[in-house]
């Protein structure tokens, strides 16, 4: 079964403080919980914060398990205002998933909605955080 993970709160600009490791603890039980249950593909926008952080979770669980990670990319550039270590961090995700959409060339303003929905659309369960 396939599951997306949609947020697009960037919030969280440090990923050591205690509400950024409250969050991804939480998001860890929460995948291992689905994957356990029979969801074995995950969606992820790979927005900087909660998607990019299921997608190193998903890419963690890779190693032992028969799970998979898709990315639906809003746009091509979508890292170009990104710090190097959130950069980097995104490009490994991306070379670590199973599928790489892209969604638009350009930046546009529904092209995060068009993502979301394309991810809902392959999906059968969706969590919004």
């Amino acid at each position: 079964m396939i599951c997306c993970i949609i947020s697009r709160d960037n919030k969280y600009k440090n990923d050591n403080e205690p509400e950024c490791i409250a969050v991804k603890t939480r998001l860890r039980s929460m995948i291992w919980e689905l994957y356990c249950s029979g969801y074995d593909e995950f969606w992820v926008n790979c927005e900087y914060g909660i998607p990019l952080w299921s997608a190193e979770i998903v890419i963690a669980l890779k190693m032992y398990n028969d799970i998979k990670l898709h990315i639906a990319m809003p746009y091509e550039e979508q890292t170009t205002e990104w710090a190097e270590e959130y950069r980097d961090r995104f490009y490994t995700a991306h070379e670590k998933a199973d599928t790489v959409k892209i969604i638009s060339n350009h930046h546009t303003e529904d092209c995060y909605d068009m993502a979301d929905s394309y991810m809902i659309d392959m999906a059968d369960r969706t969590i919004i955080m």
